[in-house]
């Protein structure tokens, strides 16, 4: 279990991994519209810093990946606005935003699960 005193820097962790993921995935928005119907696995990349947030974060797994998320997300999409041009709307980069925090969630979950599933097997 971290201390009350470590929950900032996990959280910091939680946020940069979600940022460089969300950086890493972004090449969806140069692709070409036929390349974009293929769908986007590179979403589910977005489970490992749900998970690494739900390891770090034990006591609210979810709420912790959501928030770190939301972080990442304005950061890597500040980022992205700065370094590469814009040719979708926003409302697509807004729709792919919300994917990504719904597979972090997914990801927080899946670790909550493993969790209980092995409490269960231990008692």
């Amino acid at each position: 279990m971290l201390q009350r005193n470590n929950r900032w820097p996990a959280s910091v962790l939680g946020v940069m991994l979600y940022t460089l993921v969300f950086i890493f995935a972004h090449h969806f928005w140069l692709a070409t519209a036929a390349q974009a119907v293929r769908g986007q696995p590179e979403l589910l990349l977005f489970l490992l810093p749900g998970m690494l947030m739900a390891l770090l974060q034990p006591e609210r797994p979810l709420i912790a990946t959501l928030w770190g998320a939301l972080a990442g997300s304005v950061l890597g999409l500040a980022w992205l606005m700065l370094a590469v041009p814009m040719t979708h709307s926003v409302l697509l980069v807004v729709a792919w935003g919300l994917s990504a925090l719904f597979w972090a969630g997914c990801g927080a979950l899946l670790v909550r699960l493993l969790r209980i599933m092995l409490a269960m097997r231990a008692g």
